[in-house]
């Protein structure tokens, strides 16, 4: 079973809506607590709502006290009192995987997240998560170093380190080709693609934050995951299409319309 944290996007590209059809695509159950509502739709965020922090807080904890969570996914979290509340729900449950995805803007340019949230993301959330996985502009925002390259992507992660972060994903789906940056204390590797349909998706962290969150939900590695959340996201971009006049959003059931390998059986061979 696998909790997100994070804000609802009317759309379904991203967000709750995105995570939960990425759990559901790995055969792990998803639940949510909304820490925000949006008005949004393919061409951009109009609007924010953050939920009230002790509304977001009863609610994580009602789900912990009833349910086996095996990994958490922590998406936008829109003000810094809604983050405390999601630091002291990870500090009671120290040994669950945490993914940490530190939504600072839409892509189209609508801040989610206020000030006083992202200092504390930056000086206590970031210690407390498994692995967090800015994009580029996150991992700027975070480091205030200009992260738009490759060697950028490196300096940005271990500087993220020396923040107290235990492991890192600086995802780089906005260069010439899709590479992401993989650091913790003894590893520093990049993962690299094709870039797919580069221009117009949308929710590509939070499904690649939640396909991560969900591997380690199945007992898989933290390098594993990442290679196979990594995998998962340009498939589902590869599939994608258009649902309205903006952006799309990933094909995240792509798996599911695949057609099924021929089962006929050769004539004369014993049947199974």
């Amino acid at each position: 079973m696998v909790l997100t944290i994070a804000g609802f996007d009317p759309s379904g590209g991203a967000g709750i809506v995105a995570d939960l059809k990425t759990f559901a695509a790995h055969n792990c159950y998803g639940v949510a607590a909304i820490s925000a509502l949006t008005v949004q739709n393919t061409q951009g965020v109009l609007a924010v709502h953050p939920v009230e922090a002790s509304i977001l807080g009863a609610s994580l904890e009602a789900l912990a006290d009833d349910l086996e969570l095996r990994a958490v996914k922590i998406g936008m979290l829109a003000n810094g009192a809604n983050a405390r509340r999601v630091a002291g729900f990870l500090k009671e449950r120290g040994a669950l995987p945490s993914v940490l995805d530190p939504v600072v803007h839409a892509t189209s340019g609508m801040p989610l997240l206020d000030q006083g949230g992202l200092d504390f993301l930056r000086e206590h959330l970031l210690r407390q998560a498994t692995v967090v996985t800015p994009n580029l502009a996150e991992a700027s925002a975070l480091t205030g170093l200009k992260v738009e390259s490759i060697e950028e992507m490196k300096a940005a992660a271990r500087r993220l380190l020396e923040l107290g972060a235990r492991a890192v994903v600086v995802t780089g789906g906005h260069l010439d080709k899709a590479v992401d940056v993989f650091a913790d204390p003894s590893t520093l590797e990049s993962f690299a693609s094709d870039r797919v349909k580069p221009d117009y998706t949308h929710g590509t962290g939070c499904t690649f934050s939640s396909a991560l969150a969900a591997n380690l939900a199945l007992g898989r590695t933290l390098p594993e995951a990442v290679v196979l959340a990594k995998a998962y996201v340009a498939e589902s971009i590869r599939k994608a299409y258009a649902i309205g006049l903006g952006r799309m959003p990933l094909n995240h059931f792509y798996r599911a319309q695949e057609s099924p390998r021929s089962t006929e059986i050769r004539a004369g061979s014993p049947e199974s």
